[in-house]
Order: C-alpha cells, then sequence, then structure tokens
C-alpha cells in the first residue's frame, strides 16, 4: 500500500497527441476543442483551460493564414505532449513570405500597381503574424515561435504547468 501511495505523485511516461487538419477555418474550432480536453485529461488547471483553447485557436488560426496566403494545401500539424508540463505545437509549412518577397513580387508583376499592391499585402500579412504573436504573448507565458525551416514552416510550441511539475506557481 506505501509504494502506490508514492506511486501517485510519479507522472507516467509522456504521452503525445498528434492530428493534422486541412488549412480551413471551419477546422480551428475543433482544434480549440480538442485541446481543452486533452489538456483537462492531462490535468491543467481548470482556470488556464480557456486560455489553452484561445492560444490554441490563435495559433491554428496563425499556421491556416500562412498557408491560405502562399497558396498551400498542405496539413496543419498538431501536437499535444503530457510530462512534466502540457504542451501545444501548431506547425505550419509556409515558408516565410519575406524571405521570397523579391521573387512573388517581381515575378508577373505587369506594371507598377501590382508590384504596390503586393508590398502592401506582404506589409499587411506581417503585420497580422506579429499582432498574432503579440496576442499569444500576453496569453502564454511559455512561448517559442522556430523557424521558418530550410523546408519552409514554423512553429508555435506553448506550454502550461501541471499539478506536480514544481512550476505551478510560474503561472
Amino acid at each position: 500500500m506505501n509504494g502506490s501511495k508514492h506511486d501517485r505523485g510519479r507522472r507516467p511516461e509522456p504521452t503525445t497527441v498528434r492530428f493534422a487538419f486541412t488549412p480551413a477555418a471551419a477546422y480551428v474550432r475543433a482544434a480549440r476543442l480538442v485541446a481543452a480536453d486533452v489538456a483537462a485529461h492531462a490535468g491543467v488547471a481548470t482556470g488556464l483551460l480557456d486560455e489553452v483553447r484561445q492560444a490554441v485557436g490563435e495559433a491554428c488560426t496563425r499556421a491556416v493564414l500562412r498557408h491560405r496566403d502562399r497558396g498551400l494545401l498542405d496539413l496543419v500539424r498538431v501536437e499535444f505532449s503530457i510530462g512534466d508540463r502540457f504542451v501545444a505545437k501548431i506547425t505550419d509549412n509556409a515558408q516565410d513570405l519575406r524571405a521570397r518577397s523579391g521573387d512573388r513580387v517581381g515575378a508577373g508583376a505587369v506594371g507598377g500597381d501590382a508590384r504596390a499592391n503586393d508590398h502592401d499585402a506582404l506589409e499587411e500579412d506581417t503585420l497580422s503574424e506579429e499582432i498574432t504573436l503579440i496576442v499569444l504573448g500576453g496569453l502564454v507565458e511559455d512561448l517559442v515561435v522556430t523557424g521558418p525551416t530550410a523546408d519552409g514552416g514554423t512553429t508555435v510550441r506553448m506550454s502550461w504547468p501541471l499539478p506536480g511539475s514544481g512550476s505551478a506557481a510560474d503561472h
């Protein structure tokens, strides 16, 4: 009996839930619901579940928009890991538009208006992504955005404390 008492405080091996969805706004809601459900089962504090839901929704919306703006049909990848913390990773396949802006603006541009419109769209996309990242930064204390990688794409990684992880006071 004593042995089982001590085992209760230990976390089982890390668990991972992965799925991918077509880059369409209609599926972002499903990703939010799955995030909240997995977080609740992981033991994330009830008061943080809305934060998890909203943050995952923002990150998924960002990924969907990055795919849409670049004409990609590749799936948006989502991964939830349960270990010492609850970790959510949302990965898109869109290369950084700024890195390729010279190619996009110059290619096929007929006349000065098309070039100006491409530049305006690029600035608007960049501003929209920056605002989303600011919102995420306000929602999540542990936020890391990596990429784009050589193959393209970025990953938004967020995490929340779990009971007994020793980091619950950090939040």
